[in-house]
């Protein structure tokens, strides 16, 4: 053979047998599984509309031709996901409708919504009457069943930011620790959350939504753990910035307010221009006005002793110390109303817990109660009263929490478990939270709206239980 010839035939065939064929060794991108994207109808309510869980090969994003549509998690690479489709509340009367798309490479799924308009969506309606805290439990009474932070850690207080359709939870985790999480409403995934470390038992906090847009939370803040490892004892109101993802401890909080008596806890109406403390201990319920505790000068104030820290995961080992911290002395403004609450017992003489309370148009809510998981109902009760402790509505039983069997059918409970947990007054509506359980010992934030107006007086007391 002419060796030139050789030559070219022999570097024709090393080149064909290094040629790679089309995609070989080559990962096509795309969805090996997909499910949730079946056609999805929602409320005009803020919720996850749908939980999409897929499998992709590569690199993957959701995206909407809507703008008030949003993603738990918008792209990723190659792996399994669950992505939570959330969907603004719809505050017009007209439905609307957006296209939601998946891609990995090439490979597209589509997910089509439908919203109802606000006026498709049913609820109680105040003119008409109740519901009142005295009907049974029906379905249009649950606001929202929402997952906590963590489903082992009671929920203590709640409230809510309805423009944007969040709701706001304590947990208490730890004794020394407190959890606030944000989530939607009905939502199904573990909400973003703050820690508070040694602040307190979290029974009782208020959302502030500044002008600028900003979030701040009023707290009880400085307790004291005691022998059984729980922390009672507060002596201040913080105001602390929200942000999730930060940790802050007792004596980080910008912004105190001092009031002298020992195991307090506050809600804060800032457009009534008012702030509330209730003595846990004491019963007195004290109201002034916010702006007269605003305009004291800061100074420094030497605390009550308090011990905190050397728990399992403390970032502190136990200590017992005195704090001076920057803080306005509101015991030097007189209060604007003052009343005391009583303690009220079940007859076989144990206390009933208080619950939470609220401060809104100078009426003062409150509920009360305990959970009970033995299949019985649990005990709940509701209060309003006014500044100077007039009687607006008597303690009187949240009724809803009477049929164990209707609470199971709706998924909420299936063994009796409804702890009252917070009490708010937002817009024509009341809410009620309750820490709720089931079997499986997974614990969720349940909230009931009733009208803020349709109250009927028919009472049963504890005692009567």
């Amino acid at each position: 053979m002419n060796y030139r010839l050789f030559t070219v035939f022999a570097t024709l065939l090393l080149a064909l047998s290094c040629q790679k064929t089309p995609d070989q060794n080559q990962v096509v991108e795309r969805f090996t599984s997909i499910e949730g994207l079946e056609d999805c109808k929602v409320s005009a309510a803020a919720v996850v509309a749908r939980s999409v869980k897929f499998s992709a090969t590569g690199k993957w994003e959701a995206s909407s031709d809507a703008s008030w549509v949003s993603f738990s998690k918008g792209w990723g690479y190659a792996g399994t996901f669950t992505v939570d489709v959330e969907v603004e509340a719809n505050n017009t009367t007209d439905k609307r409708s957006a296209n939601v798309v998946f891609t990995c490479g090439e490979d597209t799924k589509t997910l089509y919504l439908l919203q109802e308009g606000a006026s498709d969506t049913p609820g109680p309606e105040p003119d008409k009457g109740g519901p009142y805290i005295t009907d049974p439990f029906s379905a249009e009474l649950v606001f929202s069943t929402g997952r906590l932070r963590t489903t082992s850690a009671v929920m203590q207080s709640f409230d809510l930011d309805l423009q944007l359709g969040r709701i706001y939870y304590s947990q208490l985790n730890n004794k020394f620790r407190a959890y606030l999480s944000e989530g939607l409403i009905n939502s199904t995934t573990q909400p973003p959350m703050m820690t508070l470390n040694y602040f307190g038992h979290a029974s009782n906090f208020t959302l502030e939504i500044a002008a600028d847009g900003k979030k701040y939370i009023w707290i009880d803040n400085f307790s004291s753990k005691n022998a059984s490892g729980d922390y009672w004892g507060s002596t201040v109101i913080s105001r602390i910035p929200f942000s999730t993802g930060t940790t802050i401890n007792a004596w980080e909080a910008p912004e105190n307010y001092y009031f002298g008596e020992n195991n307090i806890s506050g809600a804060v109406d800032i457009e009534g221009d008012m702030l509330t403390t209730l003595g846990i201990s004491s019963g007195n319920c004290n109201t002034y006005k916010l702006s007269d505790l605003q305009a004291l000068p800061i100074e420094d104030i030497t605390l009550p002793e308090v011990t905190y820290g050397g728990e399992d995961k403390a970032p502190h080992p136990l200590t017992t110390t005195r704090h001076t911290i920057k803080a306005r002395d509101c015991t030097k403004v007189n209060p604007i109303g003052h009343f005391v609450i009583p303690r009220e017992n079940y007859i076989d003489g144990t206390q009933v817990s208080w619950q939470g309370f609220d401060i809104h148009d100078g009426l003062i809510y409150q509920a009360q109660g305990n959970g009970h998981e033995d299949g019985t109902p649990s005990p709940g009760w509701l209060q309003i009263r006014g500044i100077d402790g007039s009687t607006i509505l008597p303690l009187t039983k949240i009724a809803a929490l009477e049929d164990v069997g209707a609470l199971k059918d709706a998924g909420i409970t299936d063994i009796g478990y409804m702890e009252p947990e917070g009490v708010k007054v937002r817009g024509d509506y009341l809410y009620l939270g309750f820490a709720s359980k089931k079997a499986d010992g997974v614990r969720m934030g349940t909230i009931f709206r009733y009208s803020k107006e349709a109250f009927k007086t028919r009472s049963s007391s504890p005692g009567g239980k």
